[in-house]
């Protein structure tokens, strides 16, 4: 003990307080370079690095169409969702699925949603792409890929292009569809923005109104039901959309039918908005409905079918919007592209009445 106390320093005091002060400035100079809580959300990226006993329980966010709608042109998403962002943005929560349309206009909007919107997300995001998402092959070239399937504690999670093959799930979506119902787990959800479960089921059909339909049918109830019905009875498939128009009566439903749960979604910039928290502990999975504006929610079995078939009451239309939708409407470059569009099929059959005419003339 008394040889360590013999041992003379090799720096003088001086020296010692000039040295901390120069590492102090290397320490606060890298702390000014890293950023703290920059951890933004990967979209569309599959992550299966995390075991089973990491995750459970865990619970996940489920939202839809997050831009609102068409009177919002701030290239953000709705006023709801962005008053909520606290909560949306905790780290309570596993991953967020968002089942399509979450941008106006995707090449436009992108920019500025990554800078006040996904940046301050903390974990994994994954989007189920609606029309509204797809601008030619933006979303796959500058986010992710547009289906997918990943593992989440004991459940498995795919999520599915309805755009692409006007609805129908087919070629690889169908054969990923088809990996996903033959594995082992406890649950599986399956996510889309179209509800294409609903398209042909005689007890749903035509139930959501002002949504994207198929053009020339779909091949839902000849190769998709028959997958999923396929599942075993001990195995709960969750498939969630959303796609509910401005007259819906809720943001959510929910129908069920043995051991297949339909459900939707959606934010339409107006006060009955709302997102859907999931939780799964042990196998069993939860639903809580969060509103958005602070209203008294049922649960989300109660906004069943019978809710849905019942009266409610219309929400009443501002006139004073109209002006706002006509400036909106002409400002798009997509109305002048079906102006030019409608222009150039005009002078083509134009200019082929006036060839016919002088070859009978002649």
């Amino acid at each position: 003990m008394g040889m360590y106390n013999k041992i003379t320093p090799v720096y003088s005091r001086m020296n010692i307080s000039m040295n901390l002060g120069y590492w102090e400035m290397v320490i606060i100079a890298i702390f000014l370079l890293i950023q703290p809580n920059k951890i933004q959300a990967q979209i569309n990226v599959v992550d299966n690095s995390l075991s089973q006993n990491e995750i459970d329980p865990y619970s996940f966010l489920v939202g839809g169409h997050y831009y609102g709608n068409s009177s919002n042109t701030t290239g953000l998403p709705a006023n709801t969702v962005l008053a909520n962002l606290d909560f949306i943005t905790t780290d309570l929560f596993g991953f967020h699925v968002a089942l399509g349309d979450v941008f106006l206009d995707v090449r436009n909007d992108f920019p500025l949603y990554k800078k006040k919107f996904f940046d301050k997300i903390k974990c994994p995001f994954y989007i189920a792409v609606g029309n509204h998402d797809i601008s030619g092959s933006f979303f796959e070239d500058e986010i992710g890929k547009t289906s997918l399937q990943f593992t989440f504690g004991s459940d498995v999670h795919v999520i599915l292009d309805t755009e692409k093959n006007d609805g129908s799930i087919i070629g690889d979506q169908l054969a990923l569809l088809e990996r996903t119902c033959k594995s082992d787990c406890d649950n599986i959800f399956i996510y889309s923005h179209r509800p294409v479960w609903s398209e042909e089921d005689p007890e749903m059909k035509g139930l959501f109104k002002d949504n994207t339909t198929s053009t020339f049918g779909l091949n839902y109830k000849e190769d998709v039901l028959p997958l999923i019905q396929s599942v075993n009875d001990s195995v709960n498939v969750f498939w969630m959309s959303g796609s509910l128009g401005g007259s819906a009566p809720a943001s959510y439903f929910y129908h069920r039918r043995e051991n297949i749960h339909f459900i939707q979604t959606a934010v339409r910039g107006i006060k009955r908005d709302g997102v859907l928290q999931v939780t799964v502990d042990n196998g069993a999975v939860s639903f809580k409905p969060v509103s958005l504006t602070g209203q008294k929610l049922m649960s989300l079995e109660s906004y069943d079918l019978a809710f849905w078939r019942s009266e409610h009451p219309k929400e009443e239309f501002n006139p004073r919007l109209i002006k706002l939708y006509l400036i909106n409407m002409v400002s798009h470059r997509y109305f002048w592209y079906g102006i030019i569009f409608a222009l150039l099929s005009i002078s083509i059959v134009g200019i082929m009445r006036r060839r016919t005419k002088m070859k009978n003339g002649s």
